[in-house]
């Protein structure tokens, strides 16, 4: 099962790539930081059970992803950010929040709302922080 997630993450991040123009030589990359930071996400949820900090883990990981082939590839972090961490977005407790409200179960829906609020949340706090000592690092440099 966690082979099969990993390769689904992979192909989702090609496809994503494809979607937003990326360069055909890239997609391999896309793939592999789609599929490390699934692998990452899966690592962290084993050991800590939330979603939270593994999904701020795996952001972090997908973001200093990014930014490493950002500067070996020349081209900017975006597009290999977004592409990592496709795997990661919380499709599914959204689905599952909107479909409990319908049902009227409000329990259950906020409880998938708040899954997919710490899942978001720790994506955007992961790629912050990576993103701040990256930053730092460059400003460092320069001096």
């Amino acid at each position: 099962m966690t082979v099969i997630q990993l390769i689904t993450g992979a192909i989702g991040s090609v496809a994503f790539g494809l979607l937003f123009h990326m360069k055909t030589k890239y997609l391999p990359l896309a793939a592999a930081g789609g599929f490390l930071s699934w692998l990452v996400f899966l690592f962290g949820k084993s050991l800590w059970g939330s979603v939270f900090l593994p999904a701020l883990l795996a952001g972090f990981i997908a973001d200093v992803y990014a930014e490493i082939l950002a500067r070996i590839c020349k081209e900017t972090s975006t597009s290999f950010f977004v592409t990592s961490v496709i795997p990661l977005i919380p499709g599914s407790t959204l689905y599952y929040c909107m479909s409990s409200i319908v049902e009227g179960n409000p329990m259950q829906a906020l409880k998938y709302g708040r899954d997919t609020f710490l899942f978001a949340f720790g994506i955007a706090a992961g790629m912050s922080i990576a993103w701040a000592i990256c930053y730092f690092l460059r400003s460092v440099k320069a001096r």
